[in-house]
């Protein structure tokens, strides 16, 4: 009987299928590694390239952050500047007004006290008040030689007035004139008193008021 022995071959067929099986692993690995090194590589670049432009709005707004407390700092600056400007511009005003407003308070006596004169009132202010109260607008027709004053003094811009009229109504008349100008404001009859003139012998109202003056 021939007896024939197959057991080499099939061993060598076994070791040539294992190997190859275990090449095809490695060469599985080694494209796995490698899709995985490419994809971690694009990762990395995708993720730097984000990095960067977060670094670059971060820097611009670090920028504009500087830029907005450099104007603040101005704007403050400016502010300060502005409110010193007007403090000074209020002094001046004052100023120019305690110059002229003495002269302009005596002007606006001068001309209650004149012959057809009159307060300084607004004309439909006036009529609004005539047609209210006809007896608290003044009348045009008053002879201003019926009054006068003999003192007249002034200080933080209260006026007292001094002087005397030839009846109450002279000196009424007066006070509804200083209460409708535009230049006084509070007008108050502190007293009255009949006195006599020791040469003439007549008898006058002598009176003394305030006034708060505008200027």
């Amino acid at each position: 009987m021939i007896r024939i022995n197959l057991l080499p071959g099939t061993r060598k067929a076994a070791s040539t299928g294992a190997s190859g099986t275990i090449q095809g692993w490695i060469v599985g690995y080694l494209v796995a590694a490698a899709v995985l090194v490419v994809v971690l590589v694009f990762v990395f670049l995708s993720k730097s390239r984000e990095l960067n432009e977060l670094a670059a709005r971060n820097d611009t707004v670090h920028r504009e952050i500087v830029n907005l407390e450099s104007q603040s700092a101005n704007i403050e600056q400016v502010r300060a500047q502005i409110a010193e400007s007007r403090s000074l511009e209020a002094v001046v005003n004052d100023l120019q007004r305690a110059r002229y407003g003495p002269t302009a308070v005596l002007m606006e006596l001068s001309q209650l006290l004149s012959a057809g004169g009159g307060p300084t009132v607004d004309p439909q202010r006036l009529e609004e008040i005539r047609r209210q109260n006809p007896l608290a607008a003044f009348n045009p027709g008053w002879d201003p030689r019926r009054l006068w004053i003999t003192e007249l003094e002034e200080e933080d811009r209260v006026c007292t007035i001094r002087g005397s009229g030839r009846t109450n109504e002279d000196i009424a008349e007066l006070l509804r004139r200083l209460t409708l100008s535009e230049r006084f404001e509070n007008v108050e009859l502190v007293r009255t008193e009949g006195t006599e003139d020791r040469e003439t012998r007549l008898v006058f109202i002598a009176f003394e008021l305030t006034a708060g003056v505008i200027y």
